[in-house]
């Protein structure tokens, strides 16, 4: 294994990893306008409804493998955004996505997150049925930071092993 090469490695991840904030940020602020465009929208919200059938559920039928999570959660994101019916919004937020997917994979890491997410995006989505978006929109925001807090604990403990030669590189 080639140290110099590693480490380069590793600091052009936590670059990437930056950057992906940035997006992240972006890719919030499109969620939350679609919260206020929900707010003035009369029901029924088709786009909702169908979340609610994925997310509104008992523990015991939620999915706990991190790849399907992964691709639900992102697909939680995009359907609040669709929910909104702005094209243009969606067709941003998804390059945004795109570009950030490598680190939402990440937040499936731990098994904590799997359950604290089911739970975050069925109150969510409880709140914007009940004309409460306002409400969505606070917990969208904690959402939002509490996952990319777990996201940073994962990189930076991933960075910090690499760096010490603890976790395989393929050369």
């Amino acid at each position: 294994m080639n140290r110099p090469d590693t480490v380069a490695e590793v600091e052009r991840a936590f670059i990437a990893y930056e950057r992906a904030l940035v997006d992240n940020d972006v890719e919030a602020m499109l969620e939350m306008a679609s919260l206020d465009k929900l707010a003035t929208s009369a029901p029924p919200h088709p786009e909702i409804d169908a979340l609610m059938a994925i997310w509104c559920v008992p523990p015991e039928a939620r999915e706990s493998d991190p790849v399907a999570m992964f691709g639900m959660d992102e697909n939680f994101h995009r359907g609040l955004v669709r929910a909104s019916g702005n094209g243009e919004m969606l067709r941003v937020h998804n390059e945004v996505t795109e570009r950030i997917r490598i680190v939402r994979r990440l937040d499936f890491l731990k098994p904590h997150r799997t359950s604290a997410t089911y739970d975050e995006h069925a109150t969510m989505l409880r709140f914007i049925d009940r004309g409460k978006c306002g409400e969505a929109a606070m917990l969208l925001r904690a959402h939002i930071t509490q996952s990319k807090l777990e996201v940073r604990k994962i990189t930076v403990s991933m960075l910090t092993e690499a760096r010490e030669g603890k976790l395989p590189f393929v050369g």
